[in-house]
């Protein structure tokens, strides 16, 4: 097992974030157009350090074997009440299959893993400038849309009409409740002696109004899986259709089995939902005591 601290990781992961100071919500024009929106609007931004730069692009033929720190469910500003929140297990062997799709597999004796991948969901809350923040407003170069009309801002306002539909958006979409997922890939040799060196962070977002919750994790994810680990120069705004697909099955076998139990994992949480070969081992002690 690694003997870097979940405990920093974490830090690292909140502090990437940017948490700040709460703003204003949304109009009631916005608030409404929301509301018979039920298309998952997907916003990817991946942000990749100098030495990220420098790690190979993997594929099926070629992989990158990882070890992964479950970070799980995270709610960053105020909790929102009967949140129907997704199964940790079914989330990881969807989030481990998707991975494989773009050549980043679980580190086996074998193969040993040459990035540490932290992995968490969940929502933002009234943090505006955490949600600007993640959805890429520093590249679309929109950060300042918060800070309210001022003598410094007032130019940058005179010229709102000519950017991107994409970075009108994000501001717009700022202000509201969002669903998230966020992968961050580490140094894994200097992991191993508790030192954090960020390679890339892949950050996906989508409003939250009037969605369903695993479903839309589980479409936006689909639909970063392409940027993961890719560097992007803005946010990439990509519509995908709420309704559910329809899918005919022809004759049954199974093809694989993702058990995180199995997994090189390692899970922040010590609960009963814990997952990874040392929550596997913590649960089978407990039983026999």
């Amino acid at each position: 097992m690694l003997s870097l601290s979940p405990a920093k990781i974490l830090a690292v992961n909140l502090a990437l974030l940017c948490a700040t100071t709460l703003a204003s919500a949304g109009t009631p024009a916005t608030f409404l157009a929301r509301l018979f929106e039920r298309d998952v609007q997907v916003i990817t931004v991946t942000d990749m350090t100098d030495e990220g730069r420098k790690l190979r692009r993997p594929s099926k033929e070629a992989p990158l074997y990882y070890e992964a720190l479950v970070l799980g469910y995270r709610d960053y500003g105020r909790s929102i009440a009967n949140m129907d929140v997704p199964d940790k297990r079914d989330m990881l062997k969807f989030i481990v299959k998707l991975l494989a799709d773009q050549g980043y597999y679980p580190g086996t004796e074998k193969n040993m893993p040459e990035v540490l991948l932290a992995i968490s969901w969940g929502m933002i809350n009234d943090r505006p400038n955490v949600a600007l923040q993640f959805m890429g407003g520093d590249k679309a170069d929109v950060m300042w849309e918060l800070q309210g009309l001022s003598i410094s801002t007032s130019a940058r306002a005179l010229t709102r009409n000519l950017r991107s539909s994409t970075s009108d958006f994000i501001v717009q979409a700022s202000r509201e409740s969002l669903f998230m997922i966020s992968i961050q890939a580490f140094d894994e040799e200097l992991a191993k002696q508790g030192i954090t060196r960020l390679l890339w962070h892949t950050k996906v977002s989508a409003p939250a109004q009037g969605l369903s919750m695993t479903p839309s994790f589980k479409k936006m994810f689909r639909e970063a899986a392409p940027h993961l680990g890719r560097e992007t120069n803005q946010p990439v705004w990509a519509s995908v259709p709420e309704r559910q697909e329809v899918i005919r099955f022809g004759e049954m076998r199974v093809l694989d089995s993702i058990d995180p139990d199995h997994l090189p994992i390692t899970d922040t949480d010590d609960g009963p939902n814990a997952v990874g070969p040392e929550a596997k081992r913590r649960r089978e002690m407990q039983k026999t005591e």
